[in-house]
């Protein structure tokens, strides 16, 4: 049952079939009341119509005679109806004929004149419950007036309604009837696009993440519907592309420190060695084991980044501070590298200073890092209409235009030579690109010849 309920098709065919139901019944409604109307029209004209001819009867001569000796001729000039009802009163109020063969009681008119209209005709019932009409009109009867009353019942009518009302039930449900078979026709035709997108999402796999649904066939209303799943697959292909290639790129990064960690310390356990070789193994380990840490870290951040799942308490910092206090941090490193780090600039950045301090000092030990000895890192401020943007600038050797696109991917190195031999785990660049989605800006990387210039965009 609550499947039926849910079905789309049951709902459509439902309402349709009721919304058909009933716009027949209201058609059948109004054809039946103007067939009424009409049939009732038809026989107060004929009943005036009548009236009219006992009239003129009554005005010929020896009609005083037919009144005492003969009043079923009056009932004759209703053309034989066995229910028309007609009586005579004297102005005195003596009944001078009554043809009341059934002897209904009906009522009697206020007289309307000699010639009525449709408004002085009265509706009555009569005691089998069938609908009669009458009406009265003053005539004359030789030298004397009298009133003429003339009544008619419709018992035949009634049934013929009857009927009719039965017949347009029965059209109104036909009608539902046939409405809902081809509404459920119609959608399941119409629902074929969706069930060939059912059946391809059902094929969906890792491997085949590269196929789309063809739009060609497809309605109009259903293309945005399959754009929007086609978008959806080349996402679901790139994250999981993206995926497989972290996974593999996580792989080959902890392979090589747990290799180093498992191979000093088998070398130095196959024999006996002296107290200074293990100190040395427990620092080699406690380096290679800060290193993982550190990528764990990392990776801990980047998921939690990806899933908006950091917490950013922003307010309002002068950039300037912030750069000073990252360049006094680094002045160490510098000096041994031969490299001077300037701050310049002036603006106020929206963010967290934990995060920010965190980005920047990944981008000033990457520029202390690959500077050239003897140049100067430039670390600037500078305002960008309702935001800011900060930059960090370096000489070096230059970067190959190949390595661009992809300087800000996890685990990625412009130079895998040069692999772990200084600590870095290939997450860096990735962690500051986290942390300026997470602020709603970006970063970005600008190059003329062997400057490299690492920019920060704060909304």
């Amino acid at each position: 049952m609550r499947r039926w309920r849910s079905s789309l098709t049951v709902r459509v065919t439902a309402l349709f079939m009721l919304i058909v139901a009933l716009a027949a019944a209201g058609l059948g409604a109004y054809l039946y009341r103007e067939f009424v109307a009409q049939i009732e029209r038809r026989d107060d004209a004929q009943l005036l119509g009548k009236l009219r001819q006992v009239q003129i009867v009554l005005a010929r001569p020896g009609a005083a005679e037919l009144v005492g000796t003969q009043p079923e001729f009056f009932r004759d000039t209703m053309s034989g109806q066995e229910n028309s009802l007609v009586r005579i009163v004297a102005a005195d109020g003596a009944v001078l004929a009554d043809i009341n063969a059934g002897s209904e009681r009906y009522p009697l008119p206020t007289m309307a004149g000699a010639a009525p209209d449709r408004d002085a005709i009265v509706s009555w019932r009569g005691r089998n419950g069938e609908p009669g009409r009458v009406v009265a009109a003053a005539a004359r009867l030789g030298t004397r007036d009298v009133n003429v009353y003339v009544a008619r019942l419709y018992a035949e009518r009634d049934a013929m309604f009857g009927q009719y009302r039965w017949r347009i039930a029965m059209a109104a449900a036909v009608s539902a009837l046939a409405a809902a078979l081809c509404a459920a026709l119609m959608l399941h035709r119409g629902l074929r696009p969706l069930r060939r997108i059912a059946a391809h999402a059902a094929l969906v796999r890792p491997g085949t993440l590269a196929q789309r649904l063809d739009a060609g066939d497809a309605p109009s209303e259903l293309l945005p519907l399959v754009d929007a799943l086609n978008a959806m697959l080349a996402r679901l292909q790139e994250g999981y592309a993206r995926l497989s290639g972290f996974s593999a790129d996580l792989a080959h990064e902890f392979r090589t420190p747990i290799t180093n960690l498992l191979g000093q310390s088998q070398v130095l356990l196959a024999q006996p060695r002296s107290t200074a070789d293990y100190e040395q193994l427990i620092g080699s380990n406690i380096e290679e084991l800060e290193r993982l840490a550190r990528m764990i870290e990392s990776m801990l951040f980047l998921a939690r980044a990806g899933q908006d799942d950091v917490l950013l308490a922003r307010q309002p910092l002068a950039a300037l501070d912030e750069l000073r206090k990252v360049a006094d941090f680094y002045e160490g490193m510098a000096e041994e590298q031969d490299v001077h780090i300037a701050c310049v600039g002036e603006a106020v950045v929206q963010a967290d200073p934990a995060l920010l301090r965190r980005a920047l000092a990944n981008l000033v030990s990457n520029a202390v890092r690959h500077a050239q000895p003897g140049s100067t890192i430039t670390l600037r401020a500078d305002r960008r209409g309702s935001g800011a943007e900060i930059t960090v600038a370096n000489t070096g050797a230059p970067i190959a235009p190949e390595h661009l696109p992809h300087l800000f991917d996890r685990f990625y190195r412009a130079d895998p030579a040069r692999g772990n031999a200084d600590g870095s785990t290939g997450l860096g660049l990735a962690i500051v690109s986290a942390i300026m989605a997470v602020h709603g800006g970006a970063a970005r990387l600008d190059t003329d010849g062997d400057e490299a210039r690492f920019v920060l965009s704060f909304p």
